[in-house]
């Protein structure tokens, strides 16, 4: 039997010395700079994942550009596979690789971790940050809806579920409030609340939003949605400050929620005080009256003769003219029919009997009266 050359044997344990070595090394420093394998993880896929991260160090340590924004939203969809969500990464510029930040996942074992939702990933983190971000449940942004015709009381009561950095009691302090810098973005009146310009929709922050950023993100979405060219025109031509519109729009939306009648209805208030005539819109005076701890409402339904009777400004029975403000915060479709309001003789108008939640319109107080429920 031939003998082996012993230098051939010699170099060929220096080379699985020197392999050993370098793997030894590489595995520190993937360890330093990504953290130990995932407990679930196999030391076969930690050893296969981490040597592509260690390659990659560069690309998973430079931080994300995310086109130029300060912060950019991210959605996790249920059913996503690791690799879309790692390729939208990409695709945003949240990660130079979506391949390598899907290896740090598999190599950290977040990738079991991931949940749907949105998340708010600030600029200046790296693909590592990124990863661990999106892995972490306790920094999903906290999903809310804003409804259109809630008064700002009704908004108020969500907060407190949401778990976020302040109270319903905050809110309400800064609402009911709000500090001369809001007042004079949007115009507000002096005396005069937020009500009105909380725009309703689903709104998607930060568990760790301040309260201040909270409100703003709400007044930006009305300003973006509302104060349109279109709009600002429309205004000028109603006659009508922007408070008064919405004060306007507030009273239509809790008379109906039927979009397509909406104008109508603005045509009916529009014609009243053409003439002179008292608004009588009874939403006005379910504000006035405010929580109604037996109904555990703030809108009493049916209202009675007393009620009617409520002494505050924004009893339309019994003042001349539009309330002081708005009674709720109004959706688009209102807004939009308090600035361009249907062209009728209309200065009636009563829900229909046929459980549709629409209504007749009258141009008189007999055929109003035509109209009655049997």
């Amino acid at each position: 039997m031939k003998k082996r050359n012993p230098i051939f044997l010699i170099l060929l344990l220096l080379l699985a010395i020197v392999l050993a070595a370098g793997l030894v090394y590489v595995n520190y420093m993937t360890r330093a700079i990504y953290g130990l394998p995932g407990k679930s993880v196999s030391s076969v896929s930690a050893l296969k994942h981490g040597l592509l991260l260690y390659q990659g160090r560069e690309k998973m340590l430079a931080t994300a550009t995310g086109n130029g924004l300060p912060e950019v939203k991210f959605s996790v969809e249920p059913g996503q596979s690791v690799q879309e969500l790692c390729a939208n990464l990409e695709q945003k510029r949240l990660v130079q690789s979506a391949d390598l930040t899907c290896a740090y996942l598999i190599y950290s074992g977040q990738d079991r971790n991931i949940q749907p939702g949105n998340y708010t990933v600030p600029m200046g983190l790296n693909a590592i940050d990124v990863a661990n971000l999106i892995s972490d449940v306790t920094r999903r942004d906290k999903q809310f809806t804003i409804y259109a015709g809630w008064r700002i009381e009704e908004i108020a009561a969500v907060i407190d579920g949401l778990g976020l950095s302040f109270s319903a009691a905050d809110f309400l302090t800064l609402a009911t409030a709000p500090p001369e810098p809001y007042r004079e973005q949007l115009e507000i009146p002096q005396g005069m609340t937020l009500e009105g310009y909380l725009f309703p929709g689903n709104y998607s922050v930060k568990p760790d939003i301040s309260l201040q950023d909270f409100i703003a993100e709400i007044l930006t979405r009305f300003k973006t949605s509302v104060l349109t060219e279109e709009f600002e025109k429309d205004l000028q031509n109603s006659g009508l400050t922007l408070h008064q519109a919405l004060t306007m729009a507030s009273i239509i939306q809790r008379e109906t929620l039927a979009e397509e009648e909406m104008a109508t209805i603005a045509s009916v208030f529009y014609n009243r005080l053409a003439i002179g005539m008292r608004l009588e819109t009874d939403p006005t005076i379910q504000y006035a009256l405010g929580y109604d701890a037996q109904k555990n409402t703030w809108w009493k339904s049916p209202l009675t003769f007393t009620d009617l009777e409520a002494n505050s400004p924004y009893n339309t029975y019994r003042n001349p003219g539009l309330p002081p403000g708005p009674i709720s915060n109004p959706s688009l479709n209102a807004i939009k029919a308090a600035v361009a309001p249907a062209e009728t003789d209309y200065l009636f108008f009563r829900a229909k009997c046929d459980g549709s939640l629409t209504h007749n319109f009258s141009k008189t107080y007999e055929e109003h009266l035509n109209f009655g429920c049997d």
